[in-house]
């Protein structure tokens, strides 16, 4: 998806957080509503589509902040830094790889060259959660788009050794007894990740409102 305006970023955010928090509501109230072992297997699906919607909102949230920051098509020296490592990411790989310092010269002076030019940022495969979105690779996707993890530190526990150890249990057909999973406990679970990814995708609106992106905002 290519976002070209604040408003296009926006309308991608809202239409991205209404889906899954209606899927999310739906899966509530079956849970509610269902008896015995169909409430076991309610309480299965649920967990794992609540990690489902945590991975991808934030997934795809932050392709969209990235898309909005790549077409604004700034140069290098007003972005963050992060940007122009994103973009030269491939070229570093090379740097590392060669022994010729020919060619290691001539990385650098590419990259030192490309700091006042017109930045050109890729997006494909750039934000990646490798299906196992624990707290490490939040926050280095929180790196990667130039934002700030510090709020979510306390929230660490909850989705490492709670969401994801019961979603990576469910995926190896672990019996709901090994989860210590009943509804209260799930119905606090989902307020919680549901209010986690109201924060992100508010911390990415704002980003973009008030140019998060740039290196200096005076």
């Amino acid at each position: 998806m290519k976002i070209r305006t604040i408003n296009e970023l926006q309308d991608a955010i809202d239409r991205e957080m209404a889906w899954r928090k209606r899927e999310l509501f739906a899966i509530k109230a079956n849970i509610s509503q269902a008896r015995s072992f169909a409430k076991d297997t309610a309480l299965r699906s649920g967990i794992t589509l609540l990690y489902a919607h945590w991975e991808g909102s934030v997934k795809n949230i932050s392709s969209y902040y990235l898309s909005y920051v790549s077409n604004l098509c700034l140069p290098y020296n007003k972005l963050k830094n992060n940007f122009l490592a994103i973009s030269i990411k491939e070229r570093l790989k090379q740097f590392e790889e060669t022994g010729k310092t020919t060619l290691q010269t001539s990385i650098i002076n590419e990259i030192f060259e490309s700091i006042d030019k017109k930045s050109s940022i890729p997006q494909e495969g750039i934000i990646k959660t490798n299906s196992n979105l624990n707290s490490q690779i939040f926050m280095e996707i929180m790196a990667t788009i130039g934002l700030n993890s510090a709020q979510y530190e306390s929230s660490y526990n909850l989705l490492d050794e709670v969401l994801l150890n019961m979603r990576n249990k469910i995926a190896h057909g672990e019996r709901i007894e090994s989860l210590s999973l009943d509804e209260k406990r799930y119905n606090e679970m989902h307020e919680k990740i549901l209010f986690l990814m109201n924060v992100f995708a508010t911390q990415v609106s704002n980003a973009a409102a008030t140019k998060e992106y740039l290196i200096n905002k005076n």
